[in-house]
């Protein structure tokens, strides 16, 4: 199964100011952001903040949901053993509360027409994906409980499980493309709220970490299946790491102060530094056995999943 592609909250690129042009002349559609005002910023902010947080939720479901599916396969094969079934237990899903008049079904009307036509339909079927997930996992659910796999050899334990797999990677390339506008919409309407903020140069270290943390997991995923031929290249990146840590995480914190934000600054610095510990691991481990695991990626993916979390925290 292809990785799911997480994304960094209000964008993986640094700020940028988007006045670039179409060969028409025409401002692009990042552009039109730009002569918006810092309120309808905030709302477009607020609402690509609970795609954010649906597509997270979401896709940390659906990989267990994968997980499962990928051990059902495995003990109804020839060589696995059904009496071990019993032990999938199913995820337990947490719905997502808004406690705002924002919802993620309701585009906002800061964004643009196209923008708010877009997202109405990506969201629906981002959503409508998740529920296919859930619907299929139910059905094999079901029938590990009723142990039909000793009626029919497994065989429809095993298209279920397949069915799974599919359609999460469905999931996941609806993601990317959903994800994709949104970090384009949210910079453009970051880099307005950010404009006099004192709180800039914390919120552009914090971002570029995530981007630098997201290549060096993408340069794993990509080659980790034969680690010694990455393994020079690897070692930079995480000392490139390394090094962006202590530095940012040694940045004059008055401005940060003043705005009740220091302690969760420290905090995403102090999840970052437990990124590296994690990442210093696997990649021992890597070098001895020649090769990285998908479970070792998916605990980098999910060590990167706490540093977004406290990136949120801070742009509170």
């Amino acid at each position: 199964m292809k990785r799911s592609v997480l994304y960094l909250a209000l964008g993986t690129a640094l700020l940028t100011t988007f006045v670039s042009c179409n060969e028409t002349g025409k401002k692009d559609s990042n552009a039109a952001y730009e002569d918006k005002s810092a309120s309808s910023a905030n709302d477009v902010i607020e609402y690509t903040n609970l795609i954010v947080d649906l597509s997270n939720k979401n896709s940390d479901y659906v990989e267990r949901l994968v997980n499962n599916a990928d051990r059902v396969t495995e003990l109804l094969s020839r060589n696995g053993n059904p009496a071990f079934l019993s032990s999938i237990i199913k995820p337990i899903m947490i719905s997502m509360i808004s406690h705002g008049k924002v919802k993620v079904e309701e585009p906002v009307d800061a964004l643009n027409k196209a923008d708010q036509q877009f997202f109405k339909e990506k969201v629906a079927s981002f959503k409508g994906s998740f529920d296919k997930l859930k619907t299929t996992y139910a059905q094999l659910d079901d029938y590990l409980k009723a142990q039909d796999y000793k009626d029919d050899k497994g065989a429809k334990g095993l298209a279920l499980a397949d069915s799974i797999r599919n359609n999460a990677q469905v999931f996941f390339e609806q993601k990317a493309v959903l994800m994709k506008r949104v970090s384009e919409v949210a910079d453009a309407s970051e880099a307005i709220i950010l404009k006099d903020s004192p709180i800039k140069e914390y919120v552009l270290a914090m971002k570029a970490d995530m981007q630098s943390v997201r290549d060096y997991i993408n340069l794993l995923g990509e080659g980790g299946a034969d680690f010694a031929k990455i393994s020079d290249k690897a070692q930079a990146a995480y000392d490139a790491l390394e090094k962006s840590q202590a530095a940012h995480a040694g940045i004059d914190m008055a401005n940060a102060a003043k705005e009740s934000k220091d302690g969760y600054y420290k905090n995403f610095y102090d999840s970052f530094h437990q990124f590296l510990l994690t990442a210093k691991r696997i990649m021992r481990d890597a070098r001895e056995k020649g090769e990285m695991t998908d479970s070792q990626l998916e605990s980098l993916d999910s060590a990167l999943d706490t540093m977004i979390g406290r990136y949120n925290s801070f742009t509170k």
